[in-house]
């Protein structure tokens, strides 16, 4: 069956590199993104690997999530809680378990105790309180007897060099002020501050901030499996993944044979053709006529795929799909986390 080969010492580089660029004296900084099975690559399959780094502080997407690696971290943060998950008391109690409080419907819905995490619009203008709301939420979360243990929005203009990025900066810091302004006037604990992930945390620059006011986590997620999708100079990381795909069966077919559904590919020699067991019913992008993909040894994978397999020109027993998802990403003019996070959680997830 498919696999997926997921390389340590490519995730430990990546970890180096990221850890000596951003915040290299203050390595408990540095959090991991979780969330939809580790961007395709197994949730507790990086989980261990990030524990074995020393990462304390993780996010995931959902309850089960979140109980499924909660022995690995400090704090988990859940970005998208429901609270009619079947397991949403259980994680209610764990005491390292956060919950992302999006709207103020979420403050009043939330019950006391509930340890939360306040998100902020800063700008993107996607999910967050507004910040003239800021005081109406500190309110509702000293009435309902909430745990306020971070405050966060996110900068969605890092991949971009344009003014964007700095106005949202300039707006989350504006926030940080009048957060902390009103944790005195509540008398509550200082929550944590974050608002950067993979590519905006590498174009930071703490140097003008004061220390009190700056970031307390950098939530870094794609850059740890191996990809920035930026327009700068991306610093030299590693893709951790490899698909692989087993041979189902092969053939001997002449010059002019016709290959799948619809016969679109045509062979120009005589060649040696095999199926192997991935398909689009895999999460695998459906390889179409006129697209020109190969392996990562180089066989040319013959178009269309199956629901449940793809046709090569090799024999060999086994082949590599790719061992970098940009292939794919631009094939399909998408980006890699696509491409990753449709592979479905089933396929094996191997760490070497």
């Amino acid at each position: 069956m498919p696999y997926l080969e997921i390389s340590s010492q490519n995730f430990f580089h990546n970890h180096r590199i990221i850890l000596n660029a951003i915040t290299p004296k203050a390595p408990e900084k540095l959090a991991i993104v979780l969330k939809d099975n580790a961007y395709g690559h197994g949730l507790k399959e990086i989980a261990q690997l990030a524990h074995r780094v020393k990462i304390q502080n993780a996010f995931v997407k959902n309850v089960s999530e979140a109980l499924a690696i909660a022995e690995f971290f400090k704090s988990i943060t859940i970005l998208y809680p429901h609270s009619k998950d079947s397991n949403f008391k259980e994680a209610l109690l764990a005491p390292n378990l956060y919950f992302c409080a999006p709207s103020l419907e979420s403050l009043v819905q939330l019950p006391p105790n509930t340890k939360i995490e306040l998100k902020v619009n800063s700008g993107m203008n996607r999910n967050g309180i507004d910040k003239n709301a800021l005081s109406e939420a500190f309110t509702l979360i000293t009435k309902n007897n909430l745990q306020l243990k971070g405050i966060f929005t996110h900068n969605g203009f890092g991949d971009d060099l344009d003014s964007a990025f700095y106005t949202q900066n300039i707006e989350f810091l504006e926030i940080k002020k009048d957060s902390l302004a009103l944790c005195n006037h509540h008398n509550l604990p200082r929550p944590r501050f974050h608002s950067l992930s993979s590519s905006g945390a590498f174009r930071t620059d703490c140097a003008s901030i004061p220390s009190d006011l700056q970031d307390d986590l950098y939530r870094i997620g794609i850059a740890f499996y191996g990809y920035l999708c930026c327009d700068f100079q991306s610093p030299p990381l590693k893709p951790i993944a490899s698909l692989y795909a087993e041979k189902i069966s092969t053939l001997s077919l002449k010059s002019g044979a016709s290959i799948g559904y619809s016969g679109v590919s045509t062979l120009e020699k005589d060649s040696i053709v095999s199926t192997y067991d991935i398909g689009y019913g895999d999460g695998l992008f459906r390889i179409r006529e006129g697209m020109e993909l190969y392996s990562a040894e180089g066989f040319r994978i013959l178009p269309r795929a199956s629901m449940d397999c793809i046709s090569i020109a090799t024999d060999a027993q086994k082949v590599c799909i790719f061992n970098n998802a940009n292939t794919f990403a631009r094939a399909f003019h998408t980006i890699p986390y696509e491409i990753l996070v449709h592979l479905h959680s089933y396929i094996p997830r191997i760490v070497v």
